[in-house]
This record gives C-alpha cells, structure tokens and sequence, in this order.
C-alpha cells in the first residue's frame, strides 16, 4: 500500500478542513434560509430538527425552485433533501472522497454519533488536504488538454 492510499485510509474526515455549517429549522421558509445563505456565502444549508439533521438543501435545489417559480413563502422541509449522504466523525478521508465522487456531491454534511451536524466537507476541503499532503504529487501532475465539451463551473 502506498503512503498515498495510506492516508487516505487512516486520515480522518475532519483533516478535510470542514467548515462550520450552516442549520435552519425545518420550518424556517425558503426565502429566509436563501437570505441566510447569500448572508454567509455558503451553498448549503443543514436542515435541523431539535438539532438532529433532517435534510439538505443546496444552491442547486434554489436553481430548481426558481426555474419552477416555486413559492418561496413555503417551509424549507417542502423544498429540501431528506435523503442526505452524510459522513461520520470516525469516517476516513478515503471513504468521504468515495461518496463525493459516487454521487457527485461537492458538499457532505459531517455529523456526531448522535445524528447532530458538526461541520460540512467541500471539495476544496478535499483539495486543500491533497495539496497539503501530497504537494509532489500534486504539483507535478503534467498539464492536461480540456476539451471543448468539458463544462466548466458546477
């Protein structure tokens, strides 16, 4: 095994830098979480109830909500994910970077042994950690040609 697979495999998520998340009520109303989220800057949001995690909803959610010119007085618990792919506290780097990839999360809400949201994990968590880490093999990656049908942004 290399050092590479190694870290990955013993390295716990929270070296992936998460960032303090963001929870709203389930009952808050979808335009007030949209104003806490353009507040902070953050693309998601943890939906919360008595502080235990019970959905997500994200910037691609709003995009959805606003091409169907949804209503925005309704409660955020209408408009989110209840289906959350989510990692542990205990969870190794390897196993969160498998389950971004697998369901082409940018963001995975990180959680306590009691079901309570503790931080959130970005792909540039996930980068910054890579770089940190592996700075050789990062850097002297060889450049690449990207095509013309690659989309670029989210």
């Amino acid at each position: 095994m290399t050092k590479f697979q190694l870290q990955l495999t013993t390295e716990p998520v929270t070296r992936l830098h998460p960032d303090a998340p963001l929870t709203v009520d389930e009952a808050e109303t979808v335009a007030a979480v949209l104003c806490k989220m353009s507040d902070r800057k953050v693309g998601a949001v943890l939906v919360t109830t008595g502080g235990r995690l019970t959905g997500i909803f994200t910037e691609r959610d709003a995009l959805q909500l606003m091409a169907d010119r949804d209503e925005l007085s309704d409660p955020i618990s209408r408009r989110m994910k209840r289906s959350v792919v989510l990692v542990r506290r205990d969870d190794h780097v390897a196993a969160a970077i498998k389950k971004m990839a697998a369901g082409g999360h940018r963001r995975l809400p990180l959680v306590d042994a009691n079901g309570h949201a503790v931080g959130m994990i970005s792909a540039a968590g996930v980068l910054h950690f890579m770089v940190e880490n592996f700075p050789e093999a990062i850097y002297n990656l060889p450049p690449t040609q990207r095509s013309s049908a690659e989309r670029e942004g989210a």
